[in-house]
């Protein structure tokens, strides 16, 4: 996963995370239903960094914890009594737009050295040699 209940909680705030999550109305954040939430934002980023990168990720960066934390936000939001505000949804769609401009190469994880040339050996790299030999001439005679 991208982002844990606590960083969940870090970036929204306890008060606003307990409303989206206390469907039992104890006055507490539910960490199995964020945990939930969290999950799905997860899978739902890996969906668009599977063409580009070998997942899971060696480590993650920071800005996939803030996109996973506010995909969550979005859509616990759609399925409380929270009112879904402008931000909540501005944030989604800028965080949707960024996914995509990550997996088009657009914008980059920042990934160090060794964990790009790692994710860029994947088991399905398809690699062409010729050794040398050329197949097609101009002039064979």
């Amino acid at each position: 996963m991208y982002a844990q209940v606590d960083d969940f909680v870090l970036r929204i705030g306890e008060r606003e995370s307990i409303e989206l999550t206390d469907r039992e109305m104890q006055g507490v954040v539910d960490e199995d239903l964020l945990q939930v939430a969290l999950a799905d934002s997860s899978s739902q980023i890996d969906g668009y960094l599977s063409g580009r990168y070998k997942l899971p990720l060696a480590t993650v960066p920071h800005n996939l914890v803030r996109i996973c934390c506010d995909l969550a936000r979005y859509h616990l939001t759609s399925k409380s009594s929270v009112t879904m505000t402008e931000e909540v949804e501005n944030r989604y769609k800028f965080c949707l737009k960024e996914l995509e401009n990550i997996s088009k190469g657009v914008v980059s994880l920042s990934l160090d050295e060794e964990a790009a040339a790692e994710s860029a050996d994947g088991e399905n790299t398809v690699q062409f040699f010729n050794g040398g030999n050329r197949i097609w001439e101009r002039d064979r005679r």
